[in-house]
């Protein structure tokens, strides 16, 4: 399952994630021709969890959000090492 960067303060009424910042959009870039609403993904932090989740793009603002499902969510051990970032 492919792997989306998500920020949890980034969340909406509705309980789904902006995908629009940043380490988010860097992950939906790589991910051309394979995205649609409905496709299961895997959110993660970078630090605590992952949690699988669906795609829905945002026609009011023009963005892909994510529906976490939280029965999947997942704690980590270690924080996890992002693409790019400093050691």
């Amino acid at each position: 399952m492919d792997r989306i960067y998500f920020d949890e303060n980034a969340g909406d009424e509705r309980g789904r994630y902006d995908l629009g910042i940043a380490g988010s959009r860097r992950d939906l870039e790589r991910l051309t021709g394979k995205l649609g609403n409905g496709v299961h993904v895997v959110l993660y932090d970078g630090q605590e969890i992952e949690v699988e989740a669906i795609l829905e793009f945002d026609q009011a603002s023009n963005r892909w959000m994510a529906l976490p499902l939280w029965n999947t969510i997942r704690r980590l051990d270690s924080p996890l090492k992002l693409p790019g970032a400093a050691e």
